[in-house]
């Protein structure tokens, strides 16, 4: 079964390097009406969650404002 989609070769906006967005994928992204090609590999992808998940709920301790009773 022919679905359209081609591979394409981008490249992450992280790291630089070129990955594949293979059919596969295209297909997953489409049925779930992505519009957007992914921006990053698949290991910037993940190391990037991780990070997210991490700030938010270790937010910076440098970042907090410290308000002591007068």
């Amino acid at each position: 079964m022919d679905s359209g989609f081609q591979p394409k070769f981008l490249v992450c906006v992280e790291c630089g390097e070129e990955f594949v967005f293979t059919t596969n994928a295209q297909q997953y992204f489409a049925e779930r009406g992505y519009t957007e090609d992914p921006k990053r590999c698949k290991h910037c992808y993940m190391q990037h969650k991780r990070d997210k998940r991490t700030n938010h709920f270790e937010p910076d301790k440098a970042d907090l404002e410290v308000i002591y009773p007068e």
